[in-house]
């Protein structure tokens, strides 16, 4: 696979409803040019991480973003494809440490359960059935899983994705699905993947109640990471939120599953320093980057 799913421009254009998609050629990933206050621009690497080409040449890619017109650029750097943290910190005015990625990797040796989620695995064998699945055939009871994970949760805004996101999702290369079906052969919960070949990401996940009370999220987890065994890591992702807290249940729900782990950083970077301080006046402090964009 020539460019990274994640790197895509067809992946970047299921996230058309939050920017508009441009082609970072240094870097060798797409991104988002999104609308900022005043009239402004800035750019955003693509969700849940910024694919930047190994290799790639960072100062060139800053300098393609800024002939952009962007008066910033932020992206959560792929702890698999990125540049290391020194490098970054040559390129970016902040990095910062992110989120925890939980992960299965080969050179770790193979993944020990722990004991309550080998516990919770064969419940779920017993109370539900995994299989693949193509998401296009299952776009729907998708979306009603998802929809239900955002009211129980209250998620909107980046994470509130609309139906045409998934549709464009299935045409995605790379996207995996795995299913967990009721005893009654009703759809209870979905896994989608993404795998370039050589790393398979755990990207969403969604269950309805009848999902939880089968245990059908450890199943889901149990089967993909038999499925993709023979990959170099597999990244189960971070807790929830926009960054790590102690004792987040789903953080500790996939570490149960792991066997590594690997800072995902957050990069920022002024492009337009002139319209950043002005944007930015009054905002915060100066902790959440973009400023200007700060919740509240």
């Amino acid at each position: 696979m020539s460019v990274h799913p994640y790197a895509s421009r067809r992946y970047a254009e299921t996230m058309a409803h939050l920017g508009r998609p441009c082609w970072v050629e240094p870097w060798g990933t797409a991104m988002l040019l999104r609308d900022a206050p005043g009239g402004a621009q800035d750019v955003a690497g693509l969700y849940p991480l910024c694919a930047i080409r190994q290799g790639g040449d960072l100062s060139a890619g800053m300098e393609t973003l800024r002939q952009s017109g962007a008066v910033s650029v932020v992206a959560v750097a792929d702890p698999f494809t990125a540049p290391g943290p020194d490098h970054l910190c040559g390129a970016f005015d902040a990095v910062r440490p992110f989120k925890m990625h939980w992960t299965v990797e080969r050179a770790a040796g193979q993944p020990d359960f722990s004991r309550h989620h080998r516990q919770e695995i064969r419940m779920a064998g017993r109370r539900c059935h995994i299989r693949r699945g193509v998401l296009e055939d299952h776009l729907d009871d998708w979306c009603r899983l998802y929809a239900g994970l955002c009211r129980r949760h209250g998620l909107a805004g980046f994470h509130a994705f609309p139906r045409a996101s998934f549709a464009a999702l299935a045409e995605v290369d790379g996207l995996n699905v795995f299913v967990a079906e009721s005893e009654a052969g009703e759809i209870i919960a979905m896994h989608l993947w993404i795998d370039d070949g050589r790393i398979a990401y755990s990207h969403l996940a969604a269950s309805d109640m009848a999902g939880y009370r089968a245990r059908a999220p450890y199943g889901l987890y149990a089967a993909a990471i038999e499925h993709f065994a023979s990959r170099e890591a597999i990244d189960l992702g971070g807790g929830a939120g926009l960054s790590d807290a102690e004792g987040d249940g789903l953080a500790q729900f996939k570490r149960g599953f792991a066997n590594a782990s690997r800072i995902a950083h957050l990069c920022g970077h002024v492009l337009d320093h002139t319209a950043y301080a002005r944007l930015s006046a009054g905002c915060g402090d100066g902790s959440y980057f973009p400023a200007y964009r700060a919740p509240g």
